[in-house]
């Protein structure tokens, strides 16, 4: 109205006659009657423009031809590369004189000229954009920079850009709809080709441009909500796309404020009693993020963070509305949130970080978010799987899982911390999903990181379920996470703890399910599973050997590895005797024994293993469960230093400082300290007599064990062909082959040398030069106690027990010369030779070495003296002198010895006196060495 008014006072101060004239001069002029020139129909427009508000149409119309012909003539330089002309400067100060009639309007009267010339002049803009964008000169509309330093270059558009903007300096406080609005449509109308002014307007007001933009896109989707017209998600509506395309020309240089304006519309939207646009923001601003990946970035990121318990439950309210609504149903909006998070690129991590815990009950969220938290999730679980196994096939990008894929140590971690079922279920798959789309080598690693740190038969059984769904496509990815695992875990406690107990956890489940895959897959590491046999964990080596004992072993071994494979085995189960808890001592002996089972049956492994444990029984650490004392402290070094370096000029210059009495101690030359002085006394040891007993049954059992199996041909076994597959069988008692083999490294062991090894034993007068040889073996059996057990053990084959003949006599030996000098009128004040001789003669007994009675006289020695007990002893000597066992060898090797009948009467006269002088004492055990009807037939 106040436009009205002005312009009113303006015609009745013109002089009509000069209106009209004006306008006859620019009819004609614009129906070409005359050529007028080009500044005269320019005035004439100006003046109509100033005095004729009804030519208004016409003039702006013709003022678009103006700026049409300068743009034309600014192209046609750039593709000839022709210089200004004279009628191009006057082209120039006519539209110079345009923008100041325009820009006074504006001035004069904001209100009423703004919107109309802002409205016209962006789209003149357009309309240019659009017909010079095919010219050769002109830049591709996707080259905005180019495009925009082109446009600003050439002087009717850049006139017409700060026209616009002038125009939109008064519209910001009054009506900014309205110029946003325009430039919504024009960009509609003329995208990408008007992207150029977009970027220069919206750069000139960032804040108020993008906040604008965002509401009149939310009114443009409410109102053809209202019109019940039909849109889906990823669809381009113009204005709505027109939205897009504006803010993605601003994201570059203002980022921040699209981000900071997207949150207010998002939390103005959950004000209480608003009205029905405010009410479908989140459909609209979800429809954005499914046309602009910028826009999804920042919903996933920013939006997921400000999704509070109390922000979810008031969406929960809303979400009733927008069933009844003509906006968008449910079950859609539903779709198109995972249609959303499978594109997202950034916060995929903290979109999945949000779903799962919003399905936990414990929360405060009501039953409504939590219900649509699970459909989400299992709806995402279905696309996802359906875009994994179509990949191969369709070569689907699936960016979820790309931006997945650098978190996957915490999917893994929270995985292995996840309290409920439900969760550990949705995270395995993604899981399963995220290694079948990446590849082998991240699924194997995904494998790895779960079998590496999981705790427990159910975190198991997810792993098992996983690699089980990953095997459908990538069948190696298990066993190569496995061997990953494996190679990984060297010098880190906890994780060998954890990767052996699961690994047994899944042989078990492999066992029961009778299936051997894992297992022989395995068996390709079975060498590092041997060196945590070592461990001093006994978690670790109990988990091994539990292992192994599952595992087996191949058939055919390198003989580096076989020979490890023994090492270790006879090692574990020599610190499992240092166990002592019962229970557990039990479990790993029995693991032990069936891994040890196990490896007999690779060939050219029996000698290996007995080797192994018969000469690992000797050795200090492992002897002390079997019965040996401990060794006493070593001295110290100073200790020895000062052993060492002491003379014995100053030992005696020491005893010289006193009277040299004749006859007297002082008078004997001082020869120093032999040795190392006085030996400190040896430390109690640490097993009670029950567990030595217990232990020395143990390593008989598993020196049985290892006994039990035997090459098919033993007497010929060495002449075998190496390449040749030599069938194993197993028998009651153990081989001949084995038992002589052990017997081979018991004299090894106990003898210092291999001279006078020979099985026939000499005059009892030729000992004197095998004292000390003698005392050496007699030591060995005494200081290792589990070497008599060996003995004994070997008693059941006497072709093996004739193998240990040095032994006998080198410990019979030293009986003798010991009970010849005892002074002592019993043999129980000599409790440890009594025991060896006992020992002696029982075994010898066993081992079909004695006939009866030479063979049961050891029941009486505790009853006897000393003298009495070597007299008997050497009609032993004398019985072996005298009946050579190499003879018998050489007559029946390896078939049991001819046993005789009755024992000569001369080797046992002296048991006889010996008996009859005991006769008070021993009457009752009479009769057991000797028959009383044969007594009276030679009386």
């Amino acid at each position: 109205m106040a436009a009205s008014i002005d312009e009113s006072r303006i015609m009745h101060s013109q002089n009509s006659q000069e209106i009209l004239a004006e306008v006859h001069k620019f009819v004609t002029g614009a129906q070409h009657v005359d050529k007028a020139s080009r500044n005269e129909m320019a005035k004439s427009a100006i003046y109509l423009l100033k005095t004729l508000p009804s030519a208004r149409a016409a003039v702006m119309e013709h003022l678009c031809s103006v700026f049409d012909e300068a743009v034309n003539v600014f192209v046609l330089q750039l593709e000839t590369n022709a210089t200004t002309t004279a009628a191009d400067s006057t082209l120039d100060e006519v539209i110079k004189d345009i923008y100041g009639v325009l820009m006074s309007f504006v001035l004069s009267n904001p209100d009423a000229w703004a919107p109309i010339i802002f409205s016209w002049s962006v789209e003149l803009l357009g309309q240019l954009g659009s017909k010079y964008s095919e010219r050769k000169g002109v830049p591709d509309a996707s080259r905005l920079k180019e495009l925009l330093q082109i446009w600003m270059s050439c002087t009717a558009t850049r006139t017409l850009i700060d026209v616009a903007a002038k125009c939109i300096s008064p519209m910001i406080s009054r009506d900014p709809d309205v110029c946003v609005g325009a430039l919504l449509d024009t960009s509609a109308k003329h995208s990408p080709h008007f992207d150029w002014v977009v970027a220069h307007i919206g750069s000139s007001f960032p804040t108020m441009m993008i906040t604008r933009v965002l509401y009149c896109g939310l009114k443009d989707f409410c109102s053809r909500a209202d019109g019940q017209a039909e849109f889906r998600a990823g669809e381009k509506l113009p204005k709505i796309a027109s939205v897009v395309g504006i803010l993605g020309h601003l994201v570059a240089m203002h980022s921040s404020d699209i981000r900071h304006a997207l949150l207010t519309l998002f939390q103005e939207s959950l004000a209480e009693n608003i009205d029905d646009h405010r009410l479908a923001t989140v459909p609209y601003l979800l429809h954005l993020a499914s046309l602009s990946p910028m826009l999804l970035r920042v919903i996933a990121t920013d939006f997921v963070q400000a999704l509070t318990p109390d922000v979810l439950n008031r969406l929960a309210s809303q979400a009733e509305k927008w069933q009844f609504s003509p906006l968008q149903d449910l079950d859609s909006l539903l779709s198109l949130v995972v249609h959303l998070i499978i594109m997202s690129t950034d916060g995929a991590m903290s979109i999945l970080q949000f779903l799962l815990p919003s399905v936990d009950t414990t929360t405060d969220i009501c039953d409504k978010v939590t219900k649509c938290c699970k459909i989400i999730l299992d709806m995402l679980m279905m696309d996802l799987q359906r875009m994994v196994f179509t990949q191969e096939t369709l070569h689907t990008e699936i960016p979820f899982l790309d931006s997945l894929h650098s978190h996957q140590e915490a999917l893994c971690n929270d995985l292995l911390t996840s309290r409920t079922q439900e969760r550990s279920l949705w995270l395995g798959r993604v899981l399963a999903f995220l290694g079948l789309y990446a590849g082998e080598k991240t699924a194997a690693d995904l494998l790895c990181e779960i079998i590496s740190f999981a705790e427990g038969r159910e975190l198991m059984l997810h792993f098992q379920s996983i690699s089980v769904e990953m095997e459908t496509q990538l069948p190696g990815a298990a066993h190569r996470a496995i061997s990953q695992a494996i190679t990984n875990m060297h010098g880190n406690h906890q994780v060998s703890v954890k990767l052996l107990s699961n690994i047994f956890v899944l042989l078990q489940w492999e066992k029961q399910a009778k299936d051997n895959r894992l297992s022989s897959f395995l068996r390709r590491h079975i060498s590092a599973f041997c060196c945590y046999l070592h461990s001093v964990d006994r978690k670790i080596s109990f988990a091994a050997i539990s292992c192994l004992h599952i595992i087996g072993v191949p058939h055919v071994l390198p003989i580096a590895t076989m020979m490890k494979v023994c090492s270790s085995v006879s090692a574990y189960f020599f610190s499992a005797l240092h166990i002592k808890d019962m229970n557990e001592k039990l479990s790993a002996v029995r693991m032990c024994k069936s891994f040890v089972e196990s490896v007999s049956e690779v060939p050219d492994t029996q000698h290996m293993l007995l080797y192994n444990f018969i000469h690992g029984c000797i050795k200090q650490e492992n002897a002390e469960p079997l019965g040996t004392q401990p060794q006493p402290p070593s001295v110290g070094a100073s200790r020895v230093k000062q052993t060492t370096t002491t003379l014995l000029l100053e030992e005696n210059a020491k005893h010289g400082m006193g009277v040299t009495l004749p006859q007297s101690h002082s008078s004997v030359f001082h020869a120093g300290v032999v040795g190392r002085g006085v030996q400190k006394p040896q430390r109690p040891s640490r097993f009670r007599l029950n567990e030595v007993v217990t232990n020395q049954q143990m390593f008989m059992d598993i020196v049985y064990t290892c006994s039990l199996y035997r090459l098919s041909d033993e007497s010929d076994s060495m002449e075998l062909d190496v390449g040749m597959e030599t069938e194993q069988t197993m028998s009651a008692e153990p081989s001949s082959v084995a038992l002589q083999a052990v017997a081979h490294m018991l004299v090894e062991i106990a003898t210092p040398d291999n001279l006078y090894n020979q099985l026939d034993w000499p005059e009892e007068a030729f000992a004197r030069y095998t004292v000390e040889r003698d005392l050496e073996i007699t030591k060995k059996f005494t200081e290792y106690p589990i070497l008599w057990e060996i003995l004994e053990f070997l008693a059941r084959e006497r072709v093996a027990l004739c193998q240990c003949s040095v032994l006998f006599r080198g410990v019979l030996a030293t009986m003798l010369v010991y009970w010849e000098s005892c002074r002592t009128t019993s043999t129980t004040a000599s409790p440890r030779q009594l025991q060896a001789s006992c020992r002696l003669i029982e075994i010898m007994g066993q081992g079909k070495l004695l006939p009866a009675p030479l063979s049961c006289m050891s029941d009486i020695f505790p009853s006897l003296t000393s003298y009495e007990t070597h007299v008997l002893l050497r009609d032993v000597w004398r019985y072996e002198h005298e009946n050579p066992l190499g003879q018998a060898l050489g007559q029946a090797l390896g078939q049991a010895l001819v046993e005789q009948a009755v024992c000569p009467r001369r080797y046992t006269e002296t048991l006889r006196a010996v008996l009859h002088q005991n006769v008070a004492r021993l009457s009752h055990v009479y009769t057991s060495f000797f028959a009383v009807d044969e007594e009276q037939e030679e009386s």
